[in-house]
């Protein structure tokens, strides 16, 4: 998984955020997100336009996750 996807992860669990909701308002469908920011066996890294979309739905700007001194 790599750096951004993991914090994008680490952010949604820390803030409790419902991944059925990010799915519904995004479109991305909920198993990408599932397997991309909470299924640890799988390891999927979140798609460039589904890491733009989900910033969006998070009203953070991309550029935060880009080191551990963002969000």
């Amino acid at each position: 998984m790599s750096k951004v996807t993991a914090r994008v992860s680490n952010y949604i669990r820390t803030k409790g955020i419902n991944l059925s909701k990010i799915s519904r308002d995004t479109g991305i469908s909920y198993t990408a997100l599932y397997d991309s920011l909470m299924n640890d066996e799988r390891k999927r890294d979140l798609r460039d336009e589904e890491f733009l979309e989900v910033c969006g739905f998070l009203g953070v700007d991309p550029r935060d996750f880009a080191s551990d001194r963002g969000v």
